[in-house]
């Protein structure tokens, strides 16, 4: 079968893309794999994700190269999971130690979700309301412990409640603390 020169990988992919986008994404894994099974082509596998069960956690990925895939995984239901998750996946996955807000917005356009309209509002209450992020200095944040668990508890509600108890954050925590 002769192909076409005037057809490139990058229009395949967008042509992919745009039709994955319209549907689920069980139907998105079906569709993968019948493409793969009739083309003959072995995916690499970067996620083991279980979508029959949305509040089962799912395993750690064993290789994240693809920061869309991984949101998609964890399902944030704020801006401030959202800005966890991708701190939580440049520091895990992109080996960068300290991020700062131009990171976190390309990240975020990396993985195609709509825009943050106020990054450096996100990041402020993602650091000192919520307790996701440390700030390092000269603009610079990581994942907390409290970040990280709560990323790693995505997307089971149940263990994300868990891990904000088990993580506390704020005046509270330091009031509890110090009554001990």
């Amino acid at each position: 079968m002769a192909k076409s020169v005037n057809y490139s990988e990058v229009d395949a992919m967008k042509d992919i893309d745009g039709a994955l986008a319209k549907i689920d994404v069980e139907a998105q894994q079906r569709v993968l794999e019948w493409a793969s099974s009739k083309h003959g082509v072995k995916l690499r596998a970067q996620f083991d994700v279980d979508v029959s069960s949305p509040h089962q956690k799912s395993p750690q990925p064993q290789r994240a190269t693809d920061i869309k895939a991984f949101l998609v995984q964890k399902r944030p239901e704020s801006f401030y999971e959202r800005v966890a998750c991708l701190v939580y996946f440049l520091e895990k996955f992109a080996d960068q130690a300290e991020v700062g807000t131009k990171d976190i917005s390309k990240a975020n356009s990396d993985a195609r979700l709509s825009k943050l309209t106020n990054p450096a509002v996100f990041v402020k209450h993602a650091t000192h309301t919520y307790g996701y992020l440390t700030a390092l200095g000269k603009r610079k944040f990581a994942i907390s412990a409290r970040g990280e668990a709560v990323v790693e508890a995505l997307p089971d509600r149940t263990k994300v409640e868990e891990a904000l108890a088990a993580n506390p954050f704020g005046k509270k925590a330091r009031r509890k603390r110090s009554k001990k």
